[in-house]
């Protein structure tokens, strides 16, 4: 069983790292650190679509399993092929000695973070609330349901949130497929996937574009934040949609720096982009504000954007037309009730001091909060001029504020306990953004060992 878990895991990377691989042009040469980083992301919402793609065309069964492993063997094959005789791509990165302190902290913390990943897993195998309710409770109406496995999405269940995206679902439905019985391994590993598949996204993705020492710190904050790492083992979507905001950042980054003449990077940040809408409701948010963000700062990057977004935002509109009920927020609105919403202060009071105080003790450190402490460490190394100054830097930081501004208004205008959504949803929505913030952070930091740091290859 665990053999057969494992071999699930290694099919959906292998997928994704070979789509990384193909998509990265000749010129650059992606470490494989990076490209698995990369492709854990890429290979689980791929497997998730081709997993949901076979149950409406065939249900749910064990056929998948061989399919994808065929699949899966067939591309890396042809890959090789492609790949033979290419020229070698020389890596530009000036790579600077880590101080040593930032390699032992990272596997202490590294350490930590696993125990208490397993704890947390060892404590509530099932998860919490969310995973009870929904996530779970979805792929195991698909892993059982067989030819009535669309009753997942019944207006019946509208506590189950019904309309949700099903990657998550999806996924955990997937390994229990391959493992051949439900089995609480099936959503660990998933979690675990995303939990620590986000941490070496952040840590190879900066160790690329800003220096060694500079991924392992941005691994050393992420790993070190208590909230990440305990609500990974709550089997909800909110890590798993975290990574895709974070990828979606890596994907324009990359852009900037090595896009000049191909729009490839771009398309796999829309693609990234397209992944969060088909895991979390707040992923269309998320893709809408990055577009709005580029057509402000970085149009030469928007036509690769959109390219890699439009089929999955496609795909998402017609999820929603033909499985997904009315969301609950929506149904129960209406014009009398919405303006009353938009026309009462204590609303707004309300929501813009949760905000403040739930961004004021970000983290659950115990210590202080976690955006505190990066103010002082920015304060001490300062900023990279030649950073900041990207376009991609900018739209990246105008759709972060797009985003929680959107949050804001959803909270004001919708919601019906806005007390109690405040105190059990806030926090879950700066988690999400919280990878893809930190990267943008430490691009934009300057290193703190003073020495020179690697060539920007500006390119506005």
């Amino acid at each position: 069983m665990t053999a057969l878990l494992a071999l699930s895991l290694l099919v959906s990377i292998a997928l994704g790292a070979v789509a990384v691989r193909t998509l990265a042009p000749r010129a650059v040469a992606l470490r494989w650190p990076l490209v698995l980083s990369l492709g854990a992301g890429l290979g689980a919402g791929l497997s998730a679509l081709l997993f949901f793609a076979w149950m409406i065309a065939f249900g749910p069964g064990r056929g998948f399993v061989v399919a994808e492993a065929i699949l899966a063997g067939a591309v890396m094959l042809a890959s090789l092929r492609w790949k033979r005789g290419e020229p070698g791509a020389a890596d530009d990165r000036h790579d600077l000695r880590p101080p040593t302190v930032l390699v032992v902290g990272l596997l202490l913390v590294l350490g930590a973070a696993g125990a208490a990943f397993a704890s947390g897993l060892m404590w509530h195998p099932h998860g919490e609330w969310d995973a009870w309710m929904n996530w779970n409770l979805k792929a195991r109406m698909f892993f059982r349901g067989g030819t009535e496995w669309r009753a997942a999405f019944s207006a019946a269940l509208p506590w189950s949130h019904p309309d949700y995206p099903v990657l998550v679902p999806t996924l955990v439905a997937r390994s229990w497929f391959y493992a051949g019985h439900e089995t609480q391994l099936g959503p660990a590993l998933v979690a675990a996937t995303f939990t620590f598949g986000t941490v070496a996204l952040l840590a190879t993705a900066l160790a690329r574009l800003r220096g060694t020492g500079q991924g392992l710190l941005g691994g050393l904050v992420l790993l070190g934040t208590p909230f990440f790492i305990a609500h990974g083992t709550t089997l909800y979507a909110d890590v798993p949609l975290g990574y895709f905001f974070l990828a979606t950042f890596v994907g324009l980054a990359l852009d900037a720096r090595y896009g000049a003449g191909t729009t490839r990077f771009a398309l796999l940040a829309g693609t990234m982009a397209g992944l969060s809408m088909v895991t979390k409701n707040e992923g269309l948010l998320f893709a809408i504000a990055v577009a709005g963000g580029l057509v402000l700062f970085s149009r030469r990057s928007l036509r690769g954007f959109a390219l890699g977004m439009l089929p999955l935002l496609l795909l998402t509109l017609g999820y929603k037309a033909v499985f997904a009920p009315e969301n609950d927020l929506i149904s129960t609105l209406g014009a009398d009730r919405t303006l009353g919403n938009l026309t009462s202060p204590d609303r707004y009071y309300m929501t813009l001091r949760e905000y403040a105080v739930h961004i004021a003790s970000f983290g659950s450190n115990g210590i202080g909060s976690l955006p505190w402490v990066l103010v002082a460490y920015l304060l001490g190394v300062g900023i990279s001029r030649a950073e900041l100054d990207r376009p991609w830097v900018r739209a990246g930081a105008v759709a972060l504020a797009l985003v929680m501004a959107g949050h804001f208004g959803v909270f004001v205008t919708m919601a019906h306990e806005l007390a109690r959504l405040l105190a059990s949803s806030l926090d879950r929505l700066l988690l999400q953004l919280w990878p893809a913030a930190l990267f943008l952070f430490l691009m934009v930091a300057r290193m703190p060992n003073g020495k020179p740091e690697p060539p920007s290859h500006a390119r506005q």
